[in-house]
């Protein structure tokens, strides 16, 4: 058996009673002012080890003792074999700590990397049509009346490559509903979709383009993205991300007031943009055309961006899709 002194506080006075502790195989005997408490070995509680600080053994009978000699009281729990848990243990040694925290660290990179996008890929094709209508609507209209201005090109002009559009596209099985808008935008040559299938194309897209084929090859990579719902999938993934950090930061006010400029604010991946390439070649395929018109216009578009260094502006990310030579490449080489 092994003794430990330790203190004791009755509750009824602000004095300090010093008692004494006895551990043995058994049981835990503690010995005061008022005289003797015995306890079993299984219902004794002992507080977990905080650096230097005291510890506290609690009897099942409420009385509870706080002992400042750490070293002695070792050797008696262990000759009562009342052993730290598992768990107290680890968090006492550094590398387990360090274990511990590589590990949540690499758990959130994973889920991150690859958990964010399967729940993306499995939710964004369930949204209701009519969520994913509404959204977009009110991102193009908030775009017009902030930031799009009407087009100056011909109205003849648009409803001839409108024409052109139907005539190529529609020959593509189970394509995706889309409307085309014409805009006059800040920033260089782009074009862009938003879930909804609103694909809107600027004025300055369609004077860099040498042909009509170029035109629409950008307008189906752009259904590319809609066949997909990578726009739907971005803005799940983005929506996750933000809202846990607002829960954790205690601000989650502003979360759903940005929802729909995350649509626009977000680089697609480099697999989303090839997938998007993939089905653009793919549609042209369907109509009779090659991919190169694509993969032209793509190399136009990279060195109308390279060369302007225009000011940032809210549609910089669709000047920024990645490996433009790989991505025409791949075009080429589809055929």
């Amino acid at each position: 058996m092994r003794r430990v002194a330790a203190s004791y506080f009755d509750g009824r006075s602000t004095r300090r009673q010093q008692v004494e502790l006895e551990f043995t195989d058994s049981e835990v005997i503690a010995r005061g002012e008022w005289g003797e408490t015995r306890a079993p070995r299984s219902r004794v509680e002992v507080s977990e080890a905080m650096g230097k600080a005291p510890r506290f053994i609690s009897f099942p009978d409420g009385k509870r003792f706080e002992v400042a000699d750490l070293q002695t009281l070792a050797d008696c729990l262990l000759v009562s074999q009342l052993n730290d848990s598992p768990v107290v243990r680890l968090q006492s040694r550094w590398s387990s700590t360090l274990g511990a925290l590589v590990g949540v660290l690499a758990f959130v990179a994973a889920a991150y990397v690859w958990g964010l996008p399967a729940l993306g890929s499995f939710l964004a094709p369930r949204v209701p049509a009519s969520v994913v209508a509404s959204l977009s609507a009110s991102t193009l209209q908030t775009l017009d009346e902030q930031l799009l201005k009407p087009s100056e090109l011909p109205q003849a002009r648009q409803e001839a490559l409108k024409a052109e559009f139907d005539r190529v596209l529609k020959q593509r099985a189970a394509q995706p509903a889309y409307r085309i808008y014409f805009r006059l935008a800040p920033g260089g040559p782009n074009a862009f979709a938003l879930p909804g299938g609103e694909v809107v194309i600027f004025d300055s897209l369609v004077k860099l383009a040498k042909t009509d084929d170029e035109i629409v090859g950008v307008v189906a990579h752009e259904l590319g993205h809609v066949a997909r719902h990578h726009g739907m999938r971005q803005l799940i993934q983005s929506s996750i991300v933000s809202f846990i950090v607002g829960v954790y930061l205690g601000d989650v006010s502003s979360i759903a007031t940005g929802l729909g400029t995350l649509v626009l604010q977000s680089n697609y991946s480099r697999s989303f943009e090839l997938e998007a390439d993939a089905y653009a070649a793919q549609t042209l395929r369907q109509a009779g055309l090659t991919a190169e018109p694509l993969a032209t216009m793509l190399q136009r578009l990279e060195d109308a961006h390279g060369a302007s260094h225009q000011t940032s502006s809210v549609f910089d990310w669709l000047s920024s899709h990645p490996d433009t030579a790989e991505r025409i490449r791949r075009l080429r080489a589809a055929g």
